[in-house]
C-alpha cells in the first residue's frame, strides 16, 4: 500500500528560488580563490591550485588534489541557510577522481553539524568536461553555512579540475513517504533518493536494544512501508508518530535514514499494523524492515537449529527465521506446537529474520482449537481510563495468569485471576497502547489495550 506520511504536519511554507552563490574561479587572492577556503576546509593548501588551460568558462578554474581514499573538504565562505531550505549545486568537472557535495550548517546531534553527503560522482575524463548537479538541504538556521566539494582518490596529472559552481535555492523540501524512499527498480536495490535529504515520518514500530542503536519507522502497512533509522540522539517509544529530516543512504546494501534533524514527536500510543505474510515470503526485499506477522506456524527446528540460537517456522510455503536481536528471551518453541509470531523483518548477516519485540509478539497456540477456554474472555472498556475489567467466561474458576506490558515489552503489572472476573487499575499508567497476555494451562491469548486519559 502506498501511503502519504502526515503531510499536513510536514508542510513548510514555500520560498522563491534564488541564486545564493556563483564562482567561476576567476578571482584569486594569493593562492586561494575568492569565496572559498571556509573554516571547514581540510584539503591541504598545496592541493588547491589555479588552472588556466582547458577551462570551462572564463580564464581560470581550480584543481583539487587528494590522492588518498579519505575524503578532503574544499568549502565556501559562510553562507546563510535556514531549516528545510533545499539547494541545487551545479558544477563542471574533468580529470580523474571522485567528487561529491555536502553542507555544514551546525545542525545539532551526532552528525557533528554536517548534512549527509551526496553519492560520489566518478570522473574519468582528463580533457572533457562533465556537468554535475546535486541537491542538499539545510537543517539548521545559521549564517555560517559552508557548502562542500569533497574529493578523494584523485589521479595525476589533472587530478580533479572544477569550474563554474552555482548554488541555487531549490525551494523547501517536499514531504515524501517511506514507500517513496524504499521503492526501487534498480538492480542494486539502492533508493531513488539515495544521498538526498528528505522530510518524512511515520509510526515507530520497533526499537533496537542498546543506547543509540536506532529504531524502525513504518508508514501504513505492506511492501516498502518500513525503514531503519540510525539515530543516536532521540529515543522514541513504539507507537510514537514522528516526523524528521534525514539523509538517505545505503549501509551494506540496505537503505536507511541517518543524520536526523527537525525531529518531532507528533503524538503517541498508536497501534502499528503488522502485515500478514506467508513464511516463504519473508525473504522478499520489499518486506525488509516491515512489521510482519506469520500465523499459526509450527517450528521446523528446535532452538539452536538456526544460527545464534534462533529457530525456523514454516506454514508450508518455506522457512522463516525467528531471531533474538530485539527480544532476546523469545520463548523456545516446541516441535508440533503452533504460533502467531509478530516482528520486524530485519536483514542482517545475509539473512532475513523476523524479530519479535516483546513477549506478547510470540502468541503460542496449542493443538487445541482456538475456541478453547480463553476464547470467551472479554476485556473492556477499551480504551480504558481508570479500571480495566476482565470477564473470564469459560475460564472462570481456573487459574489464569496475566501480564500487562507496554510497547517496549516492559512488564507493568502481573498476577493471577481465579474467579469469574478480574480488574486492573490503569489510573496511574500513561496514555498509550499496552498488551494484556492471559495464560491458562491450555492456551495463551493476547489483547491490545489502549489507555486514554
Amino acid at each position: 500500500m502506498r501511503t502519504a506520511v502526515l503531510l499536513s504536519t510536514l508542510a513548510i511554507a514555500g520560498m522563491a528560488s534564488a541564486q545564493v552563490f556563483q564562482s567561476g574561479f576567476e578571482d584569486w587572492t594569493g593562492s586561494t580563490p575568492d569565496g572559498w577556503s571556509g573554516s571547514k576546509t581540510n584539503i591541504p593548501s598545496g592541493g588547491v591550485t589555479q588552472v588556466t588551460d582547458n577551462v570551462h568558462g572564463g580564464s581560470s578554474a581550480v584543481r583539487l588534489e587528494n590522492t588518498t581514499s579519505s575524503h578532503k573538504r574544499f568549502t565556501t565562505q559562510p553562507i546563510a541557510v535556514t531549516t528545510g531550505q533545499n539547494f541545487e549545486i551545479t558544477f563542471w568537472v574533468r580529470g580523474n577522481g571522485n567528487i561529491r557535495v555536502g553542507l555544514f550548517d551546525g545542525r545539532p546531534g551526532g552528525s557533528s553539524g554536517y548534512a549527509g553527503y551526496s553519492p560520489y560522482t566518478v570522473v574519468a575524463s582528463p580533457d572533457a568536461w562533465t556537468q554535475v548537479t546535486q541537491s542538499i538541504a539545510a537543517a539548521y538556521d545559521t549564517t555560517g553555512g559552508e557548502f562542500i566539494l569533497s574529493v578523494q582518490s584523485t589521479v595525476a596529472p589533472e587530478h580533479l579540475v572544477v569550474d563554474d559552481v552555482t548554488i541555487t535555492e531549490a525551494g523547501p523540501l517536499t514531504p515524501v513517504s517511506i514507500y517513496d524512499i524504499q521503492y526501487t527498480t534498480d538492480p542494486s536495490g539502492d533508493s531513488p533518493l539515495n544521498g538526498q535529504t528528505v522530510l518524512t515520518g511515520g509510526l515507530v514500530s520497533a526499537d533496537l536494544p542498546g543506547a543509540g542503536d536506532g529504531y524502525f519507522v513504518q508508514s501504513g502497512s505492506g511492501p516498502w512501508s518500513g525503514i531503519y533509522v540510525y539515530d543516536t540522539d532521540n529515543t522514541p517509544s513504539i507507537g510514537d508518530s514522528i516526523t524528521f529530516m534525514a539523509s538517505v543512504s545505503a549501509y551494506f546494501g540496505i537503505t536507511q535514514l541517518s543524520r536526523l534533524s527537525a525531529y518531532t514527536v507528533v503524538s503517541s500510543g498508536h497501534a502499528v499494523q503488522a502485515f500478514d505474510v506467508a513464511t516463504g515470503d519473508v525473504s522478499l526485499e520489499p518486506l525488509d524492515r516491515v512489521l510482519l506477522r506469520v500465523a499459526k506456524d509450527p517450528p521446523t527446528e528446535e532452538p539452536g537449529g538456526a544460527n545464534f540460537g534462533k529457530y525456523k517456522v514454516d506454514d508450508g510455503t518455506g522457512d522463516a527465521v525467528i531471531g533474538k536481536v530485539i527480544y532476546t528471551t523469545v520463548p523456545d518453541p516446541l516441535l508440533g506446537n503452533t504460533y502467531n509470531i509478530t516482528g520486524v523483518n530485519y536483514y542482517s548477516f545475509s539473512e532475513y529474520n523476523i524479530e519479535p519485540r516483546m513477549e506478547s509478539d510470540v502468541d503460542f497456540i496449542t493443538g487445541i482449537s482456538e475456541a478453547g477456554v480463553l476464547s470467551s474472555v472479554q476485556v473492556g472498556p477499551n480504551p480504558a481510563k481508570n479500571i480495566l475489567n476482565i470477564s473470564l467466561g469459560q475460564a472462570a474458576g481456573s487459574q489464569v495468569n496475566y501480564t500487562l506490558t507496554d510497547m517496549q515489552g516492559r512488564t507493568v503489572q502481573s498476577g493471577q485471576f481465579s474467579g469469574a472476573h478480574g480488574q486492573l487499575n490503569v489510573n496511574d499508567m500513561g496514555t498509550g497502547l499496552y498488551h494484556l497476555t492471559l495464560r491458562s494451562s491450555e492456551l495463551v491469548k493476547t489483547f491490545a489495550v489502549q489507555v486514554a486519559k
